[in-house]
């Protein structure tokens, strides 16, 4: 994994895609500009989906991006690689199906015409001034040798071709074997776009890139069709800490992004989200607690605040009295601790609810005020 790799963020197009997302054209504005300054090397929008979505297209592609670049995911259809050529886009990334499942059941034509048709929309894009990339749909329940002779018969200066999970089915040893075999084949550089199924997007990635590939397709919280795409942020920091992998992007912007993504889609994360959620530099379980205060490495793969992240220590049923000697011993004696420990736990069963510091130091005065009224 000493090659360079590409983030192409597709969180404004398939993320928007998830049942009930739809960002203002303001949001996506934003959104476009806070991923670019992540770091994103390429960021995807689908112009042709409505005139509304044109406009907020050309207004990304005139922000002045930098390095990013803006590309319109696009099918194989003239007038709409002529409305991502009016939007002012760098690029489009043209995509087809592959599988036989969705040529005879979606598209109704065969393999022939379908890669004519390809080959024809390439030519056309570029005649329009258009860097071209392509995504290949449904690519990992076609038969290997026909996704390889479709990629190699696309011009080889092409961007970057993206084998598409596109129903999430791939396992981690699939992956890593196929696109082995891809990269290996194809001279065109090979990306990967994994849907989460599954549950193995993420997984499905990372073995991807230890095959070969050098391009990421992914969103920020996962969002997308159905059960959504592999998370960027679970990617891109696997990469880092598991991978030794680190890319030129801004780690303590990650945070900020997501939960921007996350008000504007309305799409709530779960607590135990990995990276992300609120529980994920959380500790209530006292063996737990005690140990990440007294070394963080004990239970924290990496500091929180490599993403802008706290670490929070609650309290409740399954708190040990080592965690708070920490924070009350030398408030309280052996017996106060014993005590506070006992009111702690029964508070937490009786509320089922972990208790926040403040509220801790609350019961620990309550505390104290009785055992001077006994005095």
């Amino acid at each position: 994994m000493s090659h360079g790799i590409k983030i192409c963020d597709t969180t404004l197009r398939d993320g928007e895609q998830m049942p009930g997302v739809v960002f203002a054209p303001g949001q996506k504005i934003e959104l476009a500009r806070r991923i670019s300054d992540f770091g994103a090397d390429v960021i995807e929008l689908m112009p042709a989906v409505s005139p509304s979505e044109c406009d907020t297209t050309r207004a990304i592609a005139n922000m002045g991006l930098g390095a990013t670049e803006i590309t319109a995911s696009t099918m194989l259809r003239k007038a709409d690689i002529e409305t991502a050529a009016g939007c002012g886009v760098q690029s489009v990334t043209l995509f087809t199906p592959l599988s036989d499942i969705h040529l005879q059941h979606k598209l109704g034509i065969g393999w022939e015409d379908n890669l004519a048709k390809a080959l024809e929309m390439v030519d056309f894009a570029r005649a329009q001034g258009l860097k071209v990339n392509f995504a290949g749909e449904d690519s990992t329940r076609t038969e290997k040798g026909r996704l390889l002779e479709f990629i190699n018969a696309l011009p080889k200066d092409i961007g970057y071709f993206l084998v598409c999970d596109t129903l999430g089915c791939l396992t981690p040893a699939k992956a890593y074997s196929l696109f082995s075999d891809v990269c290996t084949a194809s001279k065109i550089p090979i990306g990967v776009h994994a849907h989460n199924d599954f549950g193995m997007a993420t997984a499905n990635t990372l073995a991807a890139v230890a095959g070969g590939a050098s391009v990421i397709s992914g969103t920020f919280t996962g969002i997308g069709e159905r059960a959504g795409n592999a998370p960027l942020e679970e990617v891109i920091l696997a990469l880092r800490f598991l991978y030794g992998k680190e890319l030129d992007v801004r780690y303590n912007d990650l945070a900020g992004l997501c939960g921007l993504v996350e008000g504007y889609s309305g799409v709530g994360l779960q607590p135990h989200k990995p990276v992300i959620g609120s529980n994920a530099f959380t500790h209530e379980s006292g063996i737990h607690a005690d140990g990440v205060i007294k070394y963080p490495g004990t239970y924290e793969n990496f500091p929180p605040e490599t993403i802008s992240r706290e670490r929070r220590i609650l309290f409740g049923k399954h708190s040990g009295r080592k965690v708070l000697e920490h924070f009350f011993g030398k408030e309280l004696g052996g017996e106060g601790i014993r005590l506070l420990l006992e009111k702690v736990k029964a508070v937490s069963e009786t509320e089922k609810r972990a208790l926040s510091l403040e509220e801790v130091k609350e019961i620990s005065k309550g505390l104290a005020v009785a055992r001077e009224v006994r005095a």
